[in-house]
This record gives C-alpha cells, structure tokens and sequence, in this order.
C-alpha cells in the first residue's frame, strides 16, 4: 500500500511542478516586458530632460542678451537726454524768433550790393550830367 500512496503523491508532485514551471515563466515574460517598458520610459524621460536642459539653456542665453540690449538702450537715452539738455529751450527759441522777426534779415545788404547799387549811382548821375 505504501506504492500506493506514493504513486499519487509522484503525480501530485510533477504536476505541482509542471505547475510551478508554467507559472514561472509566465512571470518571467511579465518582467521582462516590464523591465522592456521601464527601459523605454528611462529612455524618454533622459531624452526629455535633455531637451528641458538645452531649452532652458537657449532661453538663459536669450535672457542675458535681452538685458545686454536693455542695459545699451538705458544707456543711449540716458545720453540722448544729456544731448537734449544742452540743446536750447522753447523759451530761447521764441526770443531768438522774436529778434529774427524784428531784424528782419530780408532786408539786409551785402557789402558787394551795395557797392554794386553806388557804383550804377554813380554811373547814372555822370550820365546825367553828360546829357546836360
């Protein structure tokens, strides 16, 4: 009777161990394809932060030149009001009109008009006298 009994454990025995065996690499092909995935998401996540990196880098080095073009536009106005200053001001530009306006500068004569105007003076007045 003991071969028996053994007989039916023996089978009870492989099975459980073919069981087993099936259930085994059953898990095994899950954690390998797991692991494939896992490897796949560590890929695009180094990918990614990579990019991240690099576009964070771009925009510090666009930042920096746009306060390298700030600070020189501070600087041109700061000498274009400095150049403003010194030019003059509505008050002075309105005297100096005035006065423009009072002299009249049409009006005035250059050295060579006039001694052109004495001398057809002179040569109208010898006429004169001539025809006299």
């Amino acid at each position: 009777m003991a071969k028996k009994q053994s007989a039916p454990e023996e089978a009870t025995q492989s099975f459980d161990l073919a069981k087993l065996y099936v259930w085994v690499k059953g898990l095994e092909g899950k954690v390998n394809n797991l692991l494939r995935e896992v490897d796949m998401l560590k890929n695009d996540f180094m990918k990614k932060q990579s990019n991240l990196k690099n576009d964070f880098k771009t925009t510090k080095e666009d930042l920096l030149e746009i306060k390298h073009l700030q600070r020189r536009s501070n600087q041109q106005m700061d000498l274009i009001v400095k150049e403003l200053k010194k030019t003059a001001g509505i008050e002075e530009v309105e005297t100096l009109k005035k006065y423009v306006d009072f002299w009249n500068p049409i009006n005035f004569v250059t050295q060579r008009d006039l001694e052109r105007a004495i001398d057809a003076k002179l040569v109208t007045k010898e006429i004169k006298k001539e025809s006299n």
